[in-house]
């Protein structure tokens, strides 16, 4: 008889029915794309190098390229209302006042790299680059130049006017709680690497993903806190995969892009983290979610992904080991679930053949389970054990 542990790292389970859970779309474009950012479910943009500016106005449906003016990459874009929208690159800051059909570059910075456009409210926003941020609090009417950190920014997160969190090269992350007169040392400089990206689901609650090279080889960066960045904690391992973005639908589900074209997502907090299909291996380089099921996905080569169902098509889950174990494998008749994990004793339990049907359902019963499994046909399944929290998946065989 042979037990599996029914560990997070290591198992590879796709339902053949989910794996359209992310749809590539038409962008009329071979641009590589950096940042999408949606108004409602039907207006969003995405942009990127050569100064491309893309509009749907029907849920990504079809996209069309908005004239920019620039040919500097745009690293960044961010709508205050229906109309109102800016859009930063490294040398301009544009703006938009119809709804993103005609841009003007409402400044010009020569030798500061700019790269991140953030807003808290529709009064107060900031851009930020190397050296540079620029603050209105009129809603972008006027901005004000001031000096902020030396660093190469990769990333800007505003709390709210004062608090503020910036991230560059070498992972060198900074922290303002003074509007950005002042900054100090939050994650310190490490070379072959940078950080990425940052969100914050509260004032006290942030992630932090970014990536680099060790040796030789790639690796992952994961950061979570929970006061503002005192201390921290890093549940996702290292995948050698470079994060590129990370992004919050609500205060448990969060979703990571990287550049192998890889996606995660969390139900529970960035506890655990599930790898979705993608269905492609292109860099992704930023993603957006207007609630918990309907999301975007932009990448380079003009790479326009989209899920209407929150990127369901599990691939493999990364977290801590699960103590958890089914047996025997391959089974006959009785399939043994042993769950001593308080948490995942009230669970549902899902068999999937692997055309994506769903053929067997019931509860679990405490620490062992019993699924009966003997009027299966032979092949191999899925076993998907769901709580309100996270989900689980595994392979069986039926023998």
């Amino acid at each position: 008889m042979k037990k599996i542990l029914f560990i997070a790292v290591g198992i590879i389970a796709a339902l053949q029915g989910y794996s359209q859970a992310w749809i590539k779309q038409q962008s009329n474009t071979t641009s590589n794309l950096l940042s999408v950012y949606f108004i409602d479910p039907n207006n969003g943009f995405a942009a990127g190098y050569n100064g491309t500016m893309l509009k749907t106005s029907d849920g990504g449906d079809s996209w069309s390229v908005k004239p920019t003016g620039i040919t500097h990459g745009l690293g960044s874009v961010y709508f205050t209302d229906s109309l109102t929208g800016f859009a930063v690159s490294c040398c301009e800051l544009l703006k938009t006042t119809d709804g993103g059909e005609t841009w003007i570059i409402q400044d010009t910075m020569m030798n500061t790299w700019m790269s991140s456009i953030f807003f808290v409210g529709k009064d107060t926003g900031f851009v930020a680059g190397n050296g540079r941020m620029l603050v209105t609090t009129d809603k972008g009417a006027n901005w004000t130049r001031q000096k902020s950190a030396n660093l190469f920014v990769n990333c800007f997160w505003a709390t709210n006017s004062k608090i503020m969190y910036m991230g560059g090269e070498n992972f060198l992350t900074l922290k303002s709680t003074d509007g950005g007169a002042n900054w100090f040392e939050l994650i310190p400089y490490s070379s072959f690497g940078g950080m990425e990206s940052i969100f914050f689901t509260d004032e006290n609650t942030g992630y932090f993903v970014g990536g680099g090279y060790a040796h030789g080889n790639t690796g992952s960066f994961f950061g979570k806190t929970t006061n503002g960045g005192a201390t921290w904690t890093h549940p996702l391992p290292n995948l050698g995969k470079w994060l590129s973005c990370i992004f919050f639908a609500n205060s448990t589900t969060g979703y990571i892009t990287a550049l192998d074209g890889s996606i995660l997502k969390t139900t529970n907090a960035g506890n655990q983290w599930t790898e979705l299909n993608s269905n492609v291996t292109c860099h992704l380089n930023s993603i957006f979610f207007i609630g918990s099921d309907i999301g975007y996905a932009v990448g380079d080569s003009g790479t326009i992904l989209k899920t209407t169902n929150g990127g369901v098509g599990i691939s493999q889950t990364h977290s801590t080991p699960q103590l958890i174990t089914i047996y025997p494998n391959p089974v006959a008749d009785e399939l043994v679930i042993d769950i001593p994990i308080k948490e995942w004793q009230n669970a549902d339990i899902q068999v999937y053949s692997v055309s994506g049907q769903l053929v067997l359902r019931q509860e679990t019963t405490g620490t062992k389970t019993a699924l009966n499994v003997r009027n299966l046909p032979k092949g191999i399944y899925i076993l998907k054990i769901a709580t309100a929290e996270s989900t689980e998946v595994v392979k069986f065989e039926k023998g």
